[in-house]
């Protein structure tokens, strides 16, 4: 990493003392005022939440130079702060769950999208809506994208279920109190406490007497099969999930930022070695999407969404699954999104480098 000129570190300690300390994870002057600026809100905002002693304006600011200390560390920011914007939700952030990323949010916005369009092309605007959804968010996390899909599809549906599944009891903890979160403060519907569930299973089908396998939990949740009566499927209508899916090698040769690499859960991030078995010529770091495509293959489901590291991961991804399809199939299609010019450059994506997702859809004959 290239040393920060000293110009830079003079011209920042004038505008203020503490933009040296967010200088050495920020790199840049405008965004380490902009996270000075967050820094200081959080610390006024807990100052004024306490009840306070005299005196106490300075404990908001030996607050505030102790957060700074805490940025120029490594920690991340969205710890340090409590939480991350997504969508219009209010993320809480914890350590031993993975921060949301932007691209989720937009992956997530794109899968919303495709629900609605589906609505549209199947039933016309004057025709009856479908009264239910069903989706399954595999590897939830803080809960991110189904509490942002139930503020997005909520009003297009009479009746939803939205099922989260972790192994991380942390992640599954804290995504129980984004959901309680964001009711609490009018950004989720009441009706969400209801049409939301979130299950500690094991995404990679290895139940054990603690953690069942995630196609044990699903018949609770997914009773009313949507499939035809041949088929043993329990019938989904959106899968979508944020798998790990970084490499060994990428996790430590520094293609990981510092701050995921000591203080986000690697759980999250990179598969076990205990996951990967050698009977597959699956990479280890794409383990997670060919259970996954399995099971979106029991479930039938009509619309899957899963985030990947990169374009080379994303055509992995779309030949796995090609390789597993049957010749018979019913229609079926799978891209890598973004991929058009258009697409990446109104979502913010780099047209080569970062991540990407791979979107199948299914249509029955």
């Amino acid at each position: 990493m290239p040393r920060i000129p000293v110009s830079v570190l003079i011209q920042a300690h004038r505008q203020n003392p503490l933009l040296p300390l967010l200088l050495k994870e920020c790199r840049s002057l405008d965004s380490a005022r902009n996270e000075l600026r967050w820094l200081r809100e959080r610390a006024l905002r807990d100052s004024q939440s306490r009840t306070r002693l005299k005196g106490s304006r300075l404990g908001w600011r030996m607050r505030l130079r102790s957060m700074c200390l805490w940025r120029s560390r490594g920690f991340p920011l969205q710890y340090i702060l409590g939480d991350q914007p997504f969508g219009d939700l209010e993320i809480l952030c914890r350590r031993g769950a993975l921060i949301p990323r932007p691209e989720t949010e937009s992956y997530t916005l794109e899968a919303a999208r495709l629900i609605r369009q589906s609505l549209e092309n199947h039933h016309g605007p004057k025709l009856p809506r479908p009264r239910s959804l069903r989706v399954l968010d595999l590897c939830t996390g803080t809960g991110c994208i189904a509490l942002l899909l139930h503020a997005l599809l909520s009003s297009h549906f009479k009746d939803m279920t939205i099922l989260g599944v972790d192994i991380s009891p942390l992640a599954l903890d804290l995504a129980q109190k984004n959901l309680d979160h964001n009711i609490n403060h009018g950004l989720l519907s009441c009706r969400a406490s209801a049409d939301l569930h979130f299950q500690r299973a094991n995404v990679l089908g290895r139940g054990d007497d603690s953690i069942p396998a995630v196609e044990e939990i699903l018949p609770k949740y997914f009773s009313q099969p949507t499939v035809s009566s041949e088929s043993t499927g329990t019938g989904c209508d959106l899968l979508i999930s944020n798998p790990p899916y970084i490499s060994t090698s990428d996790f430590r040769d520094g293609t990981t930022a510092r701050s995921v690499r000591l203080f986000e859960p690697r759980l999250a991030l990179v598969p076990s070695a205990s996951d990967f078995t050698e009977n597959t010529y699956d990479r280890p770091e794409d383990i997670f999407y060919r259970h996954i495509l399995a099971l979106s293959l029991k479930l039938q489901a009509k619309i899957t969404v899963l985030e990947c590291g990169d374009m080379r991961q994303a055509v992995r991804v779309v030949e796995m699954y090609t390789a597993m399809i049957s010749s018979d199939l019913e229609d079926s299609s799978a891209e890598i999104w973004p991929s058009a010019e258009p697409d990446l450059a109104a979502n913010g994506f780099h047209p080569y480098d970062g991540s990407r997702c791979v979107i199948i859809k299914r249509q029955a004959k």
